[in-house]
């Protein structure tokens, strides 16, 4: 566990499938014998016409779905071997983003963020105002005593991807983390992921596309992204640079 009052990831994460296959929710094939690697402290974009596709491929990713056959490694280790308490700790360097994964109701934004610090051992002064720092950045600092209730939806969803990487996690698996967010906080959101992957995280996430090209090009610098196509059973990897 690393030290109160220090956030910094130890070292990033890298993920390894080999002979890979995997079915979505509907129990419909998404992989079939696949291969794909996702190097240490990459920017990977998923990107998939099948919506349940990519999301069952970022929860296997999450130790959620385990794959029926092939080899999942990341950091060299199956996480689907991993004993409760060495799950427990191996999703402590994990950040998460999905629809399924809300914001508590009865706490506020504030309250929300900082729960992700506290369950992770984090609990003095620092980093509560870390969160505040970071709610600023995000231009929420005037709603942080609020409830979810009073946010908009574009704003929920920056809370969400905030929660998840406050504590500059190893590795970020994020559910397009874009969708339904404001112009506005798309750039916002940009940034941020953007700053993350310069500490060395490695994330993965899908987004649309065309959106997420055209945020990119406005930024000066910009983050290598490596495309990742996940089409008819396989995983094709278009690296590029934007430009």
């Amino acid at each position: 566990m690393r030290s109160k009052g220090s956030c910094r990831n130890l070292k990033t994460m890298l993920i390894q499938g080999f002979h890979l296959t995997q079915t979505d929710v509907s129990g419909l094939s998404i992989l079939e014998d696949a291969y794909f690697s996702f190097p240490e402290g990459s920017y990977n974009v998923l990107l998939s016409e099948n919506v349940l596709a990519a999301t069952a491929f970022l929860k296997m990713l999450a130790g959620e779905y385990r794959p029926p056959s092939g080899t999942l490694r990341i950091d060299h280790q199956d996480p689907y071997a991993f004993s409760s308490s060495q799950k427990r700790h191996w999703l402590s360097d994990v950040g998460v983003v999905f629809s399924d994964f809300k914001l508590f109701s009865n706490r506020t934004v504030e309250e929300n963020v900082f729960f992700t610090l506290r369950a992770k051992g984090f609990w003095d002064k620092e980093s509560l105002g870390a969160v505040g720092s970071l709610l600023s950045k995000a231009g929420l600092a005037a709603k942080s005593r609020l409830l979810p209730d009073a946010l908009t939806d574009s704003e929920k969803q920056l809370v969400m991807v905030l929660r998840a990487m406050i504590f500059r996690p190893r590795l970020l698996l994020a559910d397009d983390p874009f969708q339904g967010v404001e112009a506005g906080a798309f750039g916002i959101l940009f940034r941020f992921l953007w700053e993350l992957n310069k500490t060395g995280t490695t994330i993965v996430l899908s987004a649309r596309q065309a959106a997420f090209l055209e945020e990119a090009k406005k930024t000066g610098n910009h983050p290598a992204i490596r495309w990742v196509q996940l089409e008819n059973g396989k995983i094709y990897t278009l690296e590029e640079k934007i430009s």
